[in-house]
Order: C-alpha cells, then structure tokens, then sequence
C-alpha cells in the first residue's frame, strides 16, 4: 500500500511539474546536524512543497523497516536492492578549541599526542584508529580517550566544550574553523582519507520527483561545501 501511495504521489507530482510530501532521510548525527541541518532552509527555498523528516542515529537504519526514503552514508555500498549516487565526499582531521590549545600546548608530532586528552568513539571504535603520514610511511595510532561517547555528535560537543582532541569530519568541522571554534591539529601529518559521501535509495523510489528534488539538492550542496573547504 505504501509504495502505491508513493508511485501515485510520484505520478501527481510530475503532473503538477513540482516535487511535494514528506521525505524520511536517515543520517548519522554529525551528518545530520552540521550537514544535512544547515541545508534545509535552502531545499524549502527550491522546493517548498517538499517536507523532510530526519532520523537520526550512528547505527545504520533498517530502510524498509524504518520507512527510510533516502539513507545518508559515507564509504562503499554494494546492496543490489539499493540505488546508490554519490553526492559528495569527507575526509576526517583532528581538531581542538583554541582554549584548549592555549591550556594544554599544541602537538607538534603524532607522538606529543600521548600527552594530551584525546577523545574517542566507544560506538564505532573503528573511528578511534587514527591514521597519519609520518615520514612517507602510513601509520596509525589508536587513540584511548580520556573522554568517551558512543555518538560522534557527542564526541563532537565534548571537543567543542574544549575538553581534548577528536577526529572530525571535515565537512562539519571546517565550519566551525572558520568561525574559530576549532584550530587543525597536526595538519601536516593527518591522513584525511577521503571517502564517498552516498544517497541511498530503496529500488525504484529515486525516480519520485520529492527523493529526486532532495538528492540533486544535495549533491549540489554537498559540492559547494567541498568547494569551501579545499
């Protein structure tokens, strides 16, 4: 019944040439609340018929189960049930409040950070292994946290009430750098390994004109976000 009701929006919304209805978009919390948040005043400028409700967790969604239109993911998806467009792409720094700096010193090395506060993920400790370039050579230091959350947006407030260091997303840190929230840490040794930033779609639903209104939106936006940062 569901899809039907969406095949027959998607049918009304070509007729009336403008995209309309609820998008469910699912997105982790550092995605949704400095990415896909600041976006939305300029989607509803674009298209204001078009409504989104975001689901917000660090943990993938089931999209059939959870009524997900459009799920917000970085890496590789290979699901054949899935459509999938790449919409952008993130890497990850280390970042600090300057107050915190200004306590604490700032590394000059990869291994002055064995002298500082660190702040890692205990949801996806995968996030905790930081990677760098030292000399040429990829190495990786595995950072124990003095402080600890299982959410990257709480390990990202615990960073910005300048408690320590923590891996950011570019894409939502960069922002606040140019606000002077942040300062870069280590610049010159981070490996950002870019990733691809995707929408996914559930087969077939990437053609209803509200999904396709999003999607081209923030691949857009996603671009110009890069842009700033580079």
């Amino acid at each position: 019944m569901t899809q039907t009701l969406d095949d027959l929006e998607g049918e009304f919304a070509s007729q009336s040439g403008e995209a309309s209805g609820w998008v469910r978009v699912a997105a982790s919390t550092v995605m949704a609340e400095y990415l896909l948040v600041p976006s939305l005043e300029g989607l509803s400028r674009r298209h204001p018929r078009v409504h989104v409700e975001l689901k917000v967790d660090d943990r993938l969604v089931d999209m059939v189960r959870d009524g997900v239109d459009i799920a917000i993911r970085s890496g590789t998806h290979t699901n054949e049930n899935t459509v999938v467009r790449q919409i952008g792409t993130h890497g990850r720094r280390l970042y600090a409040t300057p107050g915190y700096l200004k306590a604490h010193g700032t590394p000059e090395h990869p291994d002055d950070l064995g002298r500082h506060r660190l702040i890692s993920n205990s949801g996806a400790t995968q996030l905790n292994r930081w990677p760098f370039i030292i000399d040429g050579q990829a190495v990786v230091i595995t950072a124990d946290g003095c402080w600890r959350a299982d959410s990257t947006g709480t390990t990202s407030q615990l960073a910005l009430q300048g408690l320590g260091i923590a891996r950011f997303a570019m894409l939502a840190a960069e922002p606040l750098v140019r606000r002077g929230l942040l300062v870069p840490v280590l610049p010159g040794f981070v490996d950002e390994q870019p990733v691809p930033i995707h929408a996914v779609t559930l087969g077939g639903r990437h053609r209803l004109p509200k999904i396709r209104a999003c999607i081209d939106y923030w691949a857009e936006w996603f671009s110009h976000e890069g842009d700033l940062i580079r």
